[in-house]
């Protein structure tokens, strides 16, 4: 529960570096540490949130079928758009279409370190936020491992089973959209 928060992001850095070094090897020992000005540049956190809020407003779009979840630990169940595959093409013919206006998206890779950093740390923000938001929580809608009481494991599993603003969930967004839609486009 501790390693994977930090040895996962410190390993993506290494692998992102890596790969825009010129041996681009894994065996290059030290690895190149980027320079500070290299870990940063304003745009990417600009791209990274755009991304974002475009695949949330596409997770609200009416397209496909709404589905409903399993019984909670309350009777409930909550309801889930099925419209990812949608959200995907809509992406793909977006990018599409920035290329066929000449847009230099190969500039992106220039952009792949500041990205990556921008990506863990909106990651780490966003998984405090859920994480304090979890103490306000009926105790019905935590989950049944997340709640063991050792903070550090119950931060990295997830202490609330389905966070939700209105009826956007937060947990289903993040774990199909912005990164797997992104990983394919």
């Amino acid at each position: 529960a501790v390693c994977i928060p930090i040895f996962l992001p410190l390993t993506i850095l290494f692998l992102t570096c890596v790969s825009q070094s010129p041996k681009a090897s894994v065996f290059q020992w030290p690895p190149r540490l980027p320079s500070t000005d290299q870990l940063w540049d304003p745009l990417a956190p600009m791209v990274l949130l755009g991304w974002i809020g475009l695949h949330a407003l596409l997770y609200l779009m009416p397209l496909g079928k709404v589905s409903e979840g399993l019984v909670l630990r309350d009777g409930t169940r909550l309801k889930y758009p099925i419209n990812g595959f949608h959200g995907l093409c809509i992406s793909a013919v977006l990018l599409a279409v920035l290329l066929g206006l000449g847009l230099p998206l190969g500039c992106l890779f220039e952009l792949l370190v500041p990205l990556a950093v921008s990506a863990i740390s909106v990651s780490f923000l966003f998984s405090i936020y859920l994480y304090v938001r979890s103490f306000w929580a009926p105790s019905h809608a935590l989950a049944l491992g997340g709640d063991t009481g050792n903070p550090l494991y119950d931060f990295f599993i997830g202490r609330e089973l389905n966070p939700r603003i209105g009826n956007f969930d937060l947990k289903y967004f993040c774990e199909l959209r912005p990164g797997l839609i992104g990983w394919v486009s």
